[in-house]
């Protein structure tokens, strides 16, 4: 059976300022607008057309004769596939921003690739055109609203591109893929130590809200969750030492210490409870750990 089109959601949380909606587009990825008495920002454009075109119409009061701008987190489909709603010649124009990184990915013959091989497999993508952000900036960037503040700061590890955005005023971090429940993606052992850097770095602003791209929580204690995660994987990898062929390993073969059910129970949750693809992300989470330490290791 051929499932239905993915139905955009609006998801209300009573601790998140009522200024910030969230639009969940199933267990995709979620999008926000964030109204402020200057502007519209939509935080990403979910992953394809179609789907963003069902928040816009769903905020769509609110952008009437208003300046509308959207910050793009980081390159990833997922996130940037609804861009094309926002280009010059689009249904709802307006100033993409993002990180000078992001600009690039989304120029690259490999985005033009993927999403060429993604358009030949589901028709859902024939929408998508690739649309790079107009304003870019390098490190951080500041969006004076009036009532609320954006600051835009980078946050690499998860891609080399990521950016979070803080809400200093009602003390509200929108993670992007920098943080996620039950843990983030991680690509390798070489961008381990950046995914954590990162994390600590958010753990500065002391947020009250945490508002991942994936997993559906508000919980500033997200961070900690995710920074606890990798260190109980560098234990339980350390504990299964030597750590040779490790970039190889498949998941039966996982010691039972590190299977995908032990980690999510230490977590609080069960396979059940998330999205399937976090998996796959545990198993990256391990080589990559493995892979960091024998880095370690030889260059100690």
């Amino acid at each position: 059976m051929t499932a239905g089109p993915v139905i955009v959601e609006e998801i209300h949380h009573p601790e998140v300022d009522p200024r910030i909606r969230i639009f969940q587009a199933g267990e995709e990825v979620d999008t926000f607008v964030v109204s402020t008495s200057r502007f519209v920002v939509f935080i990403d454009t979910m992953s394809t057309p179609a789907l963003m075109r069902q928040v816009i119409e769903k905020v769509q009061p609110d952008l009437d004769g208003r300046l509308v701008l959207v910050i793009n987190t980081h390159a990833d489909w997922d996130h940037v596939y609804g861009n094309r709603l926002f280009a010059p010649n689009g249904e709802q124009p307006a100033l993409i921003i993002g990180r000078a990184l992001t600009r690039e990915r989304l120029r690259s013959p490999a985005a033009l690739e993927r999403l060429n091989k993604q358009q030949a497999e589901e028709n859902r993508f024939m929408e998508v055109t690739l649309v790079p952000p107009d304003l870019v900036f390098a490190e951080a960037l500041t969006l004076d609203g009036g009532d609320l503040t954006l600051e835009l700061v980078a946050t690499p590890g998860h891609t080399p591109d990521h950016c979070s955005v803080w809400i200093p005023e009602i003390g509200t971090l929108l993670a992007g893929d920098a943080a996620e429940f039950p843990f983030p993606s991680v690509r390798g052992g070489a961008t381990l130590g950046q995914v954590r850097s990162s994390l600590q770095y958010l753990r500065t602003f002391n947020p009250g809200v945490v508002l991942p791209c994936h997993g559906g929580t508000t919980g500033p204690d997200l961070l900690d969750q995710n920074l606890a995660y990798f260190r109980r994987l560098r234990d339980l990898v350390k504990a299964e030492a030597p750590l040779a062929h490790w970039s190889a390993l498949t998941e039966s073969a996982l010691p039972s210490s590190l299977k995908y059910e032990a980690v999510l129970e230490g977590l609080g949750t069960t396979p059940e409870r998330v999205p399937a693809f976090y998996r796959g992300f545990h198993l990256d989470a391990v080589r990559a750990t493995a892979e960091e330490m024998e880095t370690e290791d030889h260059t100690s």
